[in-house]
């Protein structure tokens, strides 16, 4: 009989997909390594030989989704120049990674990431955020944004695409975020534009 050889990559995907997911679900001390074992039909040998225990692979897994997003937004920022251009590319993003990997957009937004990374910096700190708030502050020293504190200014931003995801993932907002975002990504950009 021929025996068919797994890749190890394919395995590990699998494993930070399902842990992922779990994480979302449950919460991260209420997920074991043998409930990730059951769920993703990988050993517990074959995750240990990759991470040494659940807080090493959790790092992981939030240190690579940051990254993979940040590599999106990267993307869908070329070509853009102006603040609204940029803001749009944005909100984009994230209304179609809620549309399209609700699990992704949960763990970004609603996962305790210091429930495992008590030395790491919140989310809102990480290089994409960062990037909102800066764009942000150009956009009022441009004359593009209200004048204000870019913190406020980014959070009022965000906060409008935030809780229309939040509306959508849990079944209230039943049209898809991409049949609605124009008239979401309009009122997060009223929320902090110029007054004419």
């Amino acid at each position: 009989m021929k025996q068919r050889k797994i890749d190890p990559q394919d395995k590990m995907e699998r494993v930070i997909e399902v842990a992922r997911g779990l994480f979302v679900e449950k919460g991260f001390h209420n997920v074991s390594i043998p409930d990730i074992v059951k769920v993703s039909g990988v050993s517990t040998g074959a995750i240990y030989h990759h991470f040494s225990n659940k807080e090493t692979l959790a790092r992981y897994i939030h240190d690579r989704t940051l990254s993979e997003f940040n590599d999106m937004l990267v993307s869908r920022l070329a070509g853009t120049s102006t603040t609204y251009q940029k803001l749009r590319a944005f909100a984009h993003l994230v209304l179609d990674i809620a549309e399209n990997n609700p699990v992704l957009m949960q763990y970004m937004l609603f996962i305790r990431h210091d429930e495992f990374m008590t030395d790491h910096k919140p989310i809102c700190y990480s290089e994409p955020f960062v990037w909102v708030q800066e764009t942000v502050a150009e956009g009022i020293a441009n004359g593009d944004l209200r004048k204000g504190d870019r913190l406020i200014s980014a959070a009022a931003f965000t906060g409008v695409l935030t809780r229309n995801i939040e509306i959508r993932l849990t079944g209230v907002l039943q049209k898809t975020l991409q049949e609605k975002s124009e008239e979401v990504i309009t009122a997060a950009w009223n929320a902090i534009k110029a007054d004419s």
